[in-house]
């Protein structure tokens, strides 16, 4: 799998890791032998704080923090600040707690709750920080809906639920949702030693073309009217600078 070329990426260039991973592949998924309605259920109860967006690439999605670093500045700073410290929000969701420590090779370092409302759409980006680069990124869909899909390398695909699934976020990739809200667990994984193993027990998916789909995510997100509303001048200072 190719690395990003981020000629036509409204984003900054990226000094990789020394240890970057290999990714070799797209989209992979596991059947996932759990009843996530408990999960949801308790999410519901617990209304975990959602935060406006702090990267313009996901600008029209909101994401709510469940384990990550330390607070630098403002808020969803944690994201890129450290990890494996457990957020308010996961401290009082004793259930996703367990299954973020259980269901998965191991012990996920950040993750996160993903909500991208009905139209909304994350632009072609890479994940560009090092940590990023060392890490796997594994979706888990909460809610879903066959018109939300996501982009890897110019290939879409619909997260199926009922699944594990991992995905490349070294080269290109954002997502869209026509269809009503979709919530995903989303979540980076460590390499491990049984790494190859377990992608061999996996399914790979290649994805397919949708060039019409693909234009849209590659536009500047700036351009998007989430970019300035609410308009928040540090935010956007942010964004600029990305």
């Amino acid at each position: 799998m190719r690395f990003a070329t981020l000629g036509f990426v409204f984003q900054r260039p990226h000094q990789r890791s020394e240890r970057a991973l290999e990714k070799p592949y797209r989209f992979a998924w596991w059947p996932l032998g759990i009843d996530l309605a408990p999960l949801l259920a308790e999410i519901a109860e617990q209304q975990p704080e959602w935060l406006e967006s702090q990267w313009k690439w996901h600008v029209e999605s909101r994401f709510s923090l469940l384990r990550a670093g330390q607070r630098s500045g403002y808020p969803g700073s944690e994201l890129t600040n450290g990890h494996s410290i457990n957020q308010p929000n996961l401290n009082r969701l004793p259930r996703l707690l367990h299954f973020l420590d259980t269901a998965f090779p191991v012990v996920p370092t950040l993750a996160w709750l993903g909500r991208i409302p009905e139209g909304g759409r994350i632009f072609t980006h890479v994940d560009n920080t090092q940590h990023w680069d060392e890490h796997h990124r594994v979706h888990v869909p909460l809610i879903t809906n066959p018109q939300a899909r996501l982009c890897v390398d110019g290939r879409f695909l619909f997260l199926e639920p009922k699944r594990i699934w991992l995905l490349n976020n070294s080269v290109p990739h954002g997502a869209l949702n026509r269809g009503p809200a979709r919530l995903h667990l989303v979540l980076d994984l460590p390499h491990f030693a049984g790494f190859d193993a377990w992608l061999a027990d996996g399914t790979l998916e290649a994805g397919e073309v949708d060039a019409t789909a693909l234009t849209e995510l590659d536009q500047n997100p700036l351009h998007s009217p989430a970019a300035s509303s609410p308009f928040d001048s540090g935010r956007l200072a942010r964004f600029l600078a990305q």
